[in-house]
């Protein structure tokens, strides 16, 4: 007859199962998988998730961003007319500075001149002076693109660049030419600003005709 442990048939019995699972920790274990792939691939599952956009949710997205682009163009531009017309506008006053510092110095020699002249004996002196304030002030001028339109005694009368302010029967000059200058004329950058004034020679023979 054989006794046998308690220990012994403990441990019998448990060795008896080694491969026994716990149906509860099998199926535990198969969710946490689950729940790590989908974890790993979160872009599959939204992809199934969300449905596809419509046609119309599609344009709708396209023209609110092309309002956005219209939107920021129109303020680019505004601000480019802005900036170009405040540039032009201190062009302007740069150039206008400049053109007042030269005709100062033209100034000043007039103040030089009116003393001079109020103790100067000899006239001659004085339309000298006067002369030479003439040609400085025309210089200044010349030097900004100013020039003197043509318009001598007995040169062809040019309705672009002269100004007929009286016809004149005469033979003394041919027909259709200057008879007198009344008033100069002057083009800047050749762009006639202001014609010249002048009287139109008109022979009697060809007004009979």
């Amino acid at each position: 007859m054989r006794i046998f442990n308690k220990e012994e048939n403990t441990d019998s019995k448990e060795d008896t199962q080694p491969g026994a699972e716990n149906p509860d920790a099998r199926n535990s274990g198969s969710s946490a998988g689950e729940a790590n792939e989908a974890r790993d691939k979160p872009e599959e599952a939204s992809d199934g998730s969300e449905t596809e956009k419509s046609p119309e949710v599609l344009c709708q997205e396209e023209n609110q961003i092309l309002k956005d682009q219209l939107f920021r163009l129109a303020a680019d531009f505004d601000n480019f007319r802005k900036r170009t017309a405040r540039q032009m506008e201190e062009s302007r006053k740069a150039v206008l500075e400049q053109v007042l510092l030269d005709f100062l110095e033209v100034t000043d020699n007039f103040d030089r001149a009116l003393k001079s002249a109020k103790t100067a004996e000899d006239m001659s002196s004085i339309v000298s002076g006067i002369e030479q304030l003439s040609r400085q002030f025309f210089s200044i001028l010349e030097k900004y693109g100013l020039e003197k339109v043509k318009s001598e005694k007995a040169s062809e009368f040019d309705p672009h660049r002269h100004e007929a302010v009286q016809h004149v029967e005469t033979s003394e000059v041919p027909d259709n030419t200057i008879v007198e200058v009344y008033k100069a004329g002057y083009a800047l950058n050749s762009k006639v600003v202001r014609p010249a004034m002048v009287s139109v020679a008109r022979n009697p023979d060809e007004a009979g005709e």
